[in-house]
């Protein structure tokens, strides 16, 4: 049984911040709504860590319907990959938007069809982006984002993995997609989930935020079991713990923007696995700026969050 669902649910007050706080990514947020370009390609090209980058571009692109400034950006700078790469970016995560959440069996007709062709917009714009900057890490893990929700498999997804890693080892969005569409619910299985976490944190230095790879893989095995503990069981705790250890917990973990979400996972691990202990330590470095998931695959993100978080001091109480 998951912990937050043994109680009355909190009244949802949590109000989800994409930029953590960040005021780099709140400036971005600002220049979209201003449709200023120019001021979001400085602040981008000047963001030299792929990672962080990669954080501010997702904060930059997750909005709803057109944006007439990307494609002024486009018209405006021809030969630079960057607005290309914003473009893909944006239509790859509004074709998402049309999709939703749910299963293949919870989308209409109509959906797959906006899904499918805003993917292909998003994977033209990629494909320029990368034509003219081959080696840019982000534009080929958004290129295994639509990989996965184009279906093109998994022999696929990972030729794409493998362009991303050879360009910068531990970009972790590609990671976290790829392991996406190992897991069963995209035409992998368990077994392949967990080996590429497994494979993956064995090898990556200590503090590396990748650890949540085996907390996401458990998580997504744990969602499709009814009426079972899954996240209970001797050997999953363990597990947990020791990429908890190897991760959140290392002292080198880079408390970078977004940092949040990776304590978020490891949160509902502990906690569907009764570790009282280690979930509030999660919730702690939380604070106020909870990541909308993975709480948002179990129900209203913020009724989820804040039970979850109440039911945890409750055990400690």
């Amino acid at each position: 049984m998951w912990p937050f669902k043994r109680d009355k649910p909190a009244a949802p007050t949590i109000v989800f911040d994409p930029t953590f706080g960040d005021p780099t990514a709140r400036s971005l947020i600002a220049a979209a709504d201003n449709g200023d370009w120019k001021y979001a390609r400085d602040v981008l090209t000047a963001t030299t860590d792929s990672n962080i980058r990669a954080f501010l571009l997702g904060v930059l692109c997750d909005r709803q319907g057109p944006q007439p400034w990307i494609d002024q950006w486009v018209a405006a700078e021809p030969h630079s990959a960057l607005p290309f790469l914003v473009k893909g970016s944006h239509a790859a995560g509004w074709a998402w938007q049309a999709r939703g959440n749910g299963g293949a069996d919870t989308v209409s007709q109509e959906q797959f069809a906006v899904f499918f062709r805003r993917l292909k917009v998003a994977e033209d714009a990629l494909d320029d982006a990368i034509a003219r900057d081959p080696d840019n890490p982000i534009a080929w893990t958004e290129l295994i984002h639509t990989a996965v929700g184009r279906q093109l498999g998994l022999e696929e997804a990972e030729r794409r993995f493998e362009q991303v890693i050879a360009r910068n080892r531990w970009h972790r969005g590609a990671y976290h997609v790829l392991l996406q569409q190992k897991c069963a619910k995209w035409g992998g299985s368990d077994e392949l989930a967990l080996d590429f976490a497994r494979r993956t944190v064995a090898a990556m230095p200590d503090g590396n935020p990748l650890g949540t790879l085996i907390a996401w893989a458990h998580f997504e095995i744990a969602a499709q079991i009814s009426g079972e503990d899954y996240l209970a069981r001797p050997e999953v705790v363990a597990e947990v713990h020791a990429a908890a250890n190897r991760s959140i917990f290392h002292p080198a973990f880079p408390r970078t923007p977004g940092f949040q979400s990776s304590f978020g996972i490891f949160a509902i691990a502990f906690g569907g696995g009764g570790e009282a202990r280690a979930a509030q330590s999660c919730f702690d470095a939380i604070g106020d700026y909870p990541s909308e998931q993975p709480w948002s695959y179990l129900g209203d993100p913020a009724t989820v969050f804040l039970t979850s978080r109440e039911n945890v001091r409750q055990a400690l109480s």
